[in-house]
C-alpha cells in the first residue's frame, strides 16, 4: 500500500473514531441539547410507537412550594432516561432534583424557571428499575400551577419511549387550598418534537455517505 493510501485511510478512520466518540458519549448522560425535546442522540434510532410499558408514580397528587416530593420510573428494567417537572401544557421545567441515587445524576437545563439540578439523567447505562428520584420546588418558585413529570426512558440504546408522562400535581396555596385555573387532569401523553438529537443524527449520516467521495478525490 502507498504511503498516500495509507495516510488517507488513517485520516478515515480518524474522522469515524470522532464520529462514534460523540454518539456514543450520551451513555453518560443526556447532553443538554435534548433538554426541551427530550430526543436522545442516538444515530439510526426512532422513538417507538408503541405503548410505553414504563410509567411515572408521584408521591402526592398536589405540592406546596418547598415540600418535597418522590417520582418512580417504573415498568421493568431500563438504562438510560431524562426527566423534567414541567408546567402543565408547556416545555419549561420547574423545581429541582437533589440525593439522586447511585448511577444518575443532575442537568442544568435552559427550557426552566431557575438554573440549578432541575433535570435528572443517566450518568451511566447500568440496568436500572424501579427508580425513585426526589423532587422539590422551592418557595421561590410559587405560583407556577400544576405541573407533571415528562421523561423519555431507553430500554437500552436503540429502544426508547417519548413523551412518557405523570399525573398533573396541582399547586397547593400556602393555607392548603388549591389554586383556581388548574388545567384539567388526564391529558393524553404527546410525543416531543425532535430536536437537535435529530439534526446531529442527520449530520452524522451525511459524513459517512461523503467519505466513498472524498477517498476517490485522493487516490486519483
Amino acid at each position: 500500500m502507498s504511503s498516500k493510501s495509507v495516510y488517507v485511510m488513517s485520516f478515515v478512520l480518524a474522522i469515524v473514531a470522532a464520529l462514534f466518540s460523540g454518539a456514543e458519549a450520551y451513555g453518560s448522560g443526556a447532553p443538554l441539547s435534548a433538554c426541551t425535546s427530550q430526543q436522545p442522540g442516538h444515530v439510526g434510532t426512532t422513538a417507538q410507537t408503541s405503548a410505553s410499558p414504563y410509567s411515572l408514580t408521584v408521591s402526592s397528587s398536589e405540592y406546596t412550594p418547598g415540600q418535597t416530593l418522590t417520582v418512580q420510573i417504573t415498568g421493568g428494567d431500563f438504562q438510560g432516561f431524562l426527566i423534567q417537572a414541567r408546567k402543565v401544557g408547556t416545555t419549561t421545567a420547574v423545581g429541582f432534583f437533589s440525593s439522586l441515587p447511585s448511577g444518575t445524576k443532575a442537568n442544568d437545563c435552559d427550557n426552566v424557571v431557575a438554573a440549578g439540578d432541575n433535570t435528572a439523567t443517566h450518568s451511566s447505562t447500568a440496568t436500572k428499575r424501579d427508580l425513585t428520584l426526589t423532587w422539590s420546588a422551592p418557595e421561590s418558585q410559587a405560583g407556577q400551577g400544576a405541573i407533571e413529570f415528562v421523561a423519555t426512558v431507553a430500554e437500552a440504546k436503540p429502544t426508547y419511549w417519548m413523551g412518557i408522562k405523570s399525573s398533573q400535581i396541582t399547586e397547593a396555596a400556602s393555607g392548603g387550598s388549591t389554586p383556581t385555573g388548574s388545567p384539567q387532569t388526564g391529558a393524553p401523553a404527546t410525543t416531543a418534537t425532535p430536536g437537535s438529537g435529530a439534526t446531529m443524527a442527520t449530520t452524522f449520516n451525511l459524513l459517512l455517505l461523503a467519505i466513498p467521495a472524498f477517498l476517490a478525490k485522493l487516490l486519483m
